[in-house]
């Protein structure tokens, strides 16, 4: 296999798990929405400044304490062009000395914007604010590829080099090719799916705190996605999104087996066991020691470690297996540490395909359900699986957990959670 396998035994010199660990003082994340769905008149500036002044709200701190913002988009053309992270900045009302930084990793975005904010916190940065932002029904995913008088964004070296692996595949054909040297079958995929749908309606059901309500905002119009919603009311019950919008309907587990291939003839992706396009946003606070100490602020959760991996863009989902070990190691873990694993859901053969390697029985990966079953802004899924897993480890349920993600190119981005004291 091209990724090795989780380790055994210990993996740090007893005493140095004492060394200093950023904290997550706060986490939250907007419900997902379908594209074109009830969060579509979000412009993304907005969507981003109305969840970041939620967080610092519900962490009882003003905005004026940060010291930046991180923030993760994939698709920066159009509306989520020119820094949206300094944007929604300035769009929330806080100091204009809160500088901001939008960074692109695809869908690992905002976890390396996390785990950015976490090596800050270390080096004495204060409090900052990491996460994410998506909103395809104004940015749809591959707008950025969509100049063709320039060219797509690979180059003749890089077309080269993958030439005869069959190429820089869409997301559709990595999956079929993970399934295919995997050997995964359509049943096997369905069936992670439907499991994956089953555990995020129980989840959500009734919503639960990580996911701050927002107002559903369906445009008439394509012009007026970009206009902003209208402050100084407070909305009704009914014009509030509390859960993610793909679980507002009455989806049926039995209804994905009917689906047809969506990427081969008689290939085994489908719409069902593929992450489908979404709006969304999901914010994370952190801060040292020190800074969480001067704030007067009790901390939900620590970040014990974090790292980066990455693999071959032919199965670049499987990067998050490196990204994940790697974060193992710099915590001074093992597999059998973790209790609950939150694995980034581009599609049901990208978990599958990564509790094989790790080694890792699918009861404790995804306890919430996945992108399978909520849509991916992919910019926000790293966060917002962060915010799942702070809010568990919050409730007493576990007291380690695993976040992890992957991207085009082959990256990954991980990091481990733990009590804060």
């Amino acid at each position: 296999m091209p990724v090795r396998r989780s380790p055994r035994g210990p993996l740090l010199p007893p005493g140095s798990a004492t060394r200093p660990r950023a904290l997550v003082v706060e986490s939250l994340r907007g419900p997902y929405g379908l594209r074109g769905g009830a969060l579509a008149g979000w412009h993304p500036v907005d969507l981003s400044a109305e969840l970041m002044e939620k967080l610092l709200s519900v962490a009882r701190l003003p905005g004026s304490s940060l010291k930046d913002v991180i923030w993760g988009c994939t698709s920066q053309v159009g509306a989520q062009a020119a820094n949206v992270a300094r944007r929604s900045v300035l769009a929330a009302g806080w100091p204009e000395r809160i500088p901001g930084l939008t960074i692109d990793n695809h869908a690992c975005s905002s976890s390396r914007a996390l785990n950015l904010a976490a090596q800050a916190a270390l080096t004495g940065g204060g409090l900052l604010l990491a996460g994410g932002v998506e909103v395809t029904s104004a940015v749809p995913l591959g707008a950025p590829l969509a100049q063709p008088g320039i060219g797509k964004p690979y180059g003749l070296r890089l077309t080269a080099r993958y030439k005869e692996e069959g190429g820089l595949g869409p997301p559709g054909l990595v999956a079929e090719e993970v399934c295919r040297r995997w050997s995964f079958t359509r049943a096997e995929l369905d069936a992670w799916a439907r499991e994956s749908l089953g555990r995020a309606q129980s989840a959500q059901e009734p919503p639960p705190g990580y996911v701050l309500p927002l107002q559903r905002l369906r445009p008439s119009s394509a012009a007026e996605a970009a206009v902003a919603p209208v402050r100084g009311r407070r909305p009704k019950q009914a014009e509030l999104l509390e859960r993610d919008e793909a679980l507002e309907g009455k989806r049926r587990k039995a209804d994905i087996s009917g689906l047809p291939a969506a990427y081969l003839h008689g290939g085994v992706i489908t719409a069902g066991n593929m992450a489908a396009e979404g709006d969304g946003a999901a914010a994370v606070l952190v801060a040292g020691a020190g800074a969480a100490a001067e704030l007067g602020v009790a901390c939900k959760a620590a970040i014990a470690g974090f790292a980066v991996g990455a693999t071959s863009p032919a199965i670049w989902p499987l990067a998050a297996v490196p990204a994940s070990l790697a974060a193992l190691d710099d915590a001074g873990l093992r597999v059998a540490d973790i209790d609950r694993w939150y694995v980034y859901e581009s599609s049901a053969a990208a978990v599958l395909a990564w509790s094989k390697e790790m080694d890792v029985p699918l009861d404790v990966v995804n306890p919430n359900g996945g992108a399978l079953a909520s849509t991916s802004p992919v910019g926000a899924v790293g966060a917002g699986l962060v915010a799942e897993a702070v809010a568990g480890l919050a409730k007493g349920r576990n007291g380690t957990a695993l976040v992890c993600t992957a991207g085009e190119g082959g990256v990954g981005a991980a990091c481990v959670l733990g009590p804060p004291s």
